[in-house]
């Protein structure tokens, strides 16, 4: 028994350090830069210990509350969304045979085998206000040609490119938890006179919940720190329409400011926030 321990030790030890490398360290590094001011492209001994000044400077800064209010605006409604279309077309796949299900879900995997910043450069063809495929199609059909990277627009255009890549990755998750369940439960609830409501409330979502949970919380992580497509699609504007907590952490330290240890102090502030709604979410599950 002691040799097999041993024997998976060597195995798991390799991965430990590989870990601790590419994420402790890094993580301990953006703590403790956080604390100083350090411009980028200085020496590390530029820096000047700041206290906890970055955090004040963050927390008075009405530009992060602003991409805090974008940022939850985008979350809530693209996983919402993400959520309830995922589902529904994970049931409308359950109830098709085998060859029709798998030859649809060939179509649905595609957005999501795409790269997320191709993704973006796509759409951003896609929606250009003149030559897109997507005003082509409104304009000769209903006569309209919204500007789909104006102020009001823009945020709902990043939105519809999140809703259509991922949204086949909640279907999958939710069509194979929707075929582990028994069919003897089903066809009891049928000889019950359950409609298709109540099967699914009754039936199917509580039966699912936890691989439901699990879907939502991968999307939400997920889309807390979404940059890429925002980068390549809006970046970030016009103005500060679409600029998410990645996309603020961006300008602050790589692009306009290049203040190092204040746009560090933000990436903190989301990482705390992604810490603790993924405890959260682990415990929802756990208890489901």
């Amino acid at each position: 028994m002691l040799n097999k321990e041993n024997k998976y030790k060597k195995w798991i030890y390799p991965s430990t350090i590989t870990l601790f490398i590419i994420t402790i360290i890094p993580t301990i590094f953006l703590f403790g830069i956080s604390l100083f001011n350090y411009e980028l492209g200085r020496p590390l001994n530029s820096a000047t210990f700041a206290d906890i000044s970055n955090y004040i400077k963050t927390f008075s800064s009405q530009q992060f509350w602003h991409s805090m209010l974008v940022t939850i605006e985008y979350v809530v409604i693209a996983v919402g969304a993400e959520m309830i279309l995922g589902f529904l077309i994970a049931y409308f796949l359950y109830n098709r045979s085998t060859r029709l299900r798998d030859l649809l879900l060939v179509f649905l995997i595609i957005p999501m085998t795409i790269t997320p910043s191709i993704a973006g450069l796509i759409w951003r063809l896609n929606f250009h206000p003149i030559y897109g495929m997507v005003n082509q199609f409104l304009g000769s059909v209903f006569g309209i040609m919204p500007d789909w990277y104006s102020y009001n627009f823009a945020l709902w255009t990043l939105i519809l490119v999140d809703i259509w890549q991922w949204t086949p990755f909640i279907a999958l998750i939710s069509l194979s938890g929707l075929l582990s369940v028994d069919e003897s439960v089903i066809e009891s609830a049928k000889v019950e006179g359950a409609n298709t409501f109540q099967l699914i409330r009754h039936i199917f979502l509580p039966l699912i919940k936890p691989v439901l949970l699990i879907g939502f919380m991968m999307r939400l992580m997920d889309n807390l720190k979404m940059f890429d497509v925002a980068f390549t699609l809006t970046e970030g504007g016009p103005g500060n329409a679409t600029e998410l907590l990645s996309m603020h952490i961006y300008r602050i330290g790589f692009f306009h400011t290049g203040n190092i240890g204040l746009a560090a102090s933000v990436a903190v502030i989301l990482l705390v926030i992604m810490i603790f709604l993924a405890t959260r979410m682990s415990n929802l599950i756990k208890e489901s």
